[in-house]
């Protein structure tokens, strides 16, 4: 049986802040390597085209701790042993195909842009794609500073065309080698909670019904008569993996619960149990051996609700994305890709 050993790359513990000037990007633009790239809409404007892809984000974590910054821009750099990569735009009609369109063995990286037709459109539909879960898709929802939320429409970059968007999705897929294999890994510090078991009558990100324990009620109602900390997030098992669902919010007038990630039909939700301690809790879930990542996002509601500016989150550097991705959207958690040697 052939084993897999973890391979390094430059972002796990670099020891040294992650976040990049315009200057040392456009140099490593330059030399043509593909990368993948986070920061502010007017950070990322200023770049030349290039083999990159970009989502907007002000939010970083780095080996001194969260910061902002809408200056400097996060560099994930893809390793030089892959043995190719392209990049693709999709709009709605053409994302079902991403799965199709990524490699027979390699990974893709998708950015979408924070509520737009094709975040909701990979958050409801993506289990339904031919080839889901078969191939590794990785990635995040772009965003913009929490002030500018309804004001600023959050971007994705196609660095070939060196133009933005605020409604196609945009990814990068790569080949790897035969003896090199992609692996997501998704850290989640919440726990199903003990309460009531919650289901939904129809799927979707806004939600007015729901059933407690069998019972028809409305949702807005219920969680107002528990007292719900809407911090914490719904969960559920998804192919035996615990995955969060966040609230965003609740509006006790007209009854309706606006979510950051779909519910499903069919699915048991619990509210998730409370965390003492997140950053104490990151470094409890991440693997025992800690590898290199080469790619890596945590969540915004993390950076607020632990309130992560200046702390480290499990010393693990990564961008603060308005969603991830790891095969499907999620919420609230830590999504890294590793390659292996096999």
């Amino acid at each position: 049986m052939k084993t897999c050993t973890s391979l390094s790359s430059n972002n796990y513990l670099a020891g040294t802040i992650v976040l990049n000037t315009i200057a040392e990007v456009t140099k490593m633009i330059a030399t043509g390597k593909p990368l993948l790239l986070a920061g502010s809409e007017a950070a990322l404007a200023q770049l030349p085209k290039g083999n990159w892809i970009a989502g907007t984000t002000s939010y970083f974590i780095g080996s001194d701790g969260g910061t902002f910054s809408e200056s400097g821009i996060y560099v994930d750099e893809i390793p030089d042993f892959v043995q190719g990569f392209k990049i693709t735009e999709y709009s709605t009609q053409t994302l079902p195909s991403i799965c199709s369109d990524a490699p027979a063995k390699g990974f893709s990286v998708l950015i979408l842009p924070s509520g737009s037709a094709v975040h909701t459109a990979y958050a409801e539909d993506a289990s339904r794609y031919e080839g889901f879960v078969l191939k590794p898709i990785v990635g995040w929802v772009s965003g913009v500073p929490l002030p500018e939320i309804g004001r600023t429409a959050p971007k994705i970059f196609n660095g070939l065309t060196g133009e933005s968007s605020a409604s196609l999705a945009v990814a990068m897929h790569v080949t790897l080698p035969a003896d090199k294999i992609a692996d997501i890994e998704i850290v989640n510090v919440f726990k199903p909670g003990s309460g009531d078991k919650i289901t939904f009558p129809k799927p979707g990100f806004t939600q007015e019904q729901c059933s407690i324990n069998g019972k028809p009620t409305n949702f807005a109602k219920y969680l107002a008569s528990v007292d719900a900390d809407i911090r914490l997030p719904l969960t559920a098992s998804y192919n035996g993996s615990v995955v969060n669902v966040s609230i965003q919010s609740v509006d006790e007038a007209s009854h309706v619960v606006k979510l950051y990630a779909p519910v499903f039909t069919g699915v048991e939700y619990t509210i998730a149990a409370p965390v003492a301690d997140y950053v104490a809790a990151f470094e409890a879930a991440l693997p025992a051996k800690k590898t290199d990542a080469v790619f890596a996002c945590n969540c915004i509601l993390n950076y607020m609700y632990a309130n992560l500016a200046g702390k480290t989150a499990g010393s693990v550097p990564s961008m603060i994305t308005f969603g991830e991705i790891a095969h499907q959207l999620l919420n609230q958690t830590l999504v890294r890709l590793v390659i292996h040697n096999c």
